[in-house]
């Protein structure tokens, strides 16, 4: 057994949660191995049978789970050497939802992420009758998602701030990651699944200046609802995405990583 593999171990035999499938809890270990530098890009996993003996899992659950970071180019199978974590590690993972190609099949461009503002609000909007009346109002985190250095997405994302006390003190550099991994880690509100809903939209004239477009542009308006085991649902976010050369690729409402904590806190 590589050494490195032990910190998937101890990942996985620390992020036991109720209602958490193992496959999930062994692609969470490994994500957690990789984020925190035990796993380097380049790094050999160990064969799948001494996988399951080292995680005590079936062979069946474990190649689901490398399946699936496979299937997120996160590994890499080698026919006839093994598997190999992917450089660079983590291309997508951390922003699933902004994930633009240049063809069918290629891998994701590279994304950055800039926090614009973060308020309380307490107009009522859509998210309002998603996310369910709070008298202390909702915390709206606006970000600029630029992709590939040359194409503007505009995200805001919506909670409520009595189910997340204290999110308007958090460190800025918190927020231009993954959300919903955020959420998982430092409040324990695990997204099961997301629901998207998109329509075509005129961009207003804040928005067309932010993503750098003429103004009275036209684009994509993409909201999603985040939702627990139990479908309470705890977050809303509308992405603005102007016209332009790049294809989006959607995902399933059943999201492919990032939405479990990668340990139990």
């Amino acid at each position: 057994m590589e050494p490195n593999f032990n910190h998937v171990v101890e990942e996985f035999a620390q992020a036991a949660m109720p209602g958490v499938p193992k496959h999930v809890r062994l692609r969470n270990a490994v994500l957690a191995a990789i984020r925190k530098g035990h796993l380097k890009p380049g790094d050999q996993l160990p064969p799948e049978q001494e996988v399951c003996k080292a995680v005590g899992l079936s062979l069946g659950t474990v190649q689901r789970a490398l399946g699936s970071l496979a299937n997120d180019r996160t590994l890499v199978r080698e026919q006839g050497r093994g598997t190999f974590i992917s450089k660079p590690a983590l291309p997508f993972d951390e922003l699933w939802q902004f994930r633009f190609v240049r063809r069918y099949g290629e891998a994701p461009l590279p994304v950055s992420v800039e926090l614009l503002d973060r308020n309380v609000v307490r107009e009522r909007q859509p998210w309002l009758d998603v996310l369910g009346h709070d008298d202390k109002g909702y915390c709206e985190i606006e970000r600029l998602v630029v992709v590939n250095e040359d194409f503007r997405c505009l995200s805001r994302f919506y909670v409520r701030m009595s189910r997340f006390p204290g999110i308007m003190k958090i460190a800025q550099a918190k927020l231009v990651g993954n959300m919903k991994r955020f959420l998982a880690e430092e409040f324990e509100a695990v997204t099961n699944t997301v629901e998207q809903f998109a329509t075509p939209s005129a961009l207003d004239r804040k928005t067309c200046a932010l993503l750098q477009v003429e103004t009275g542009s036209a684009g994509m308006l993409i909201n999603s609802i985040g939702r627990t085991v139990s479908q309470e649902a705890i977050t809303f976010q509308s992405m603005w995405v102007p016209a332009g050369d790049y294809y989006l690729e959607l995902n399933p409402a059943q999201p492919p990583s990032g939405f479990l904590p990668l340990s139990a806190r």
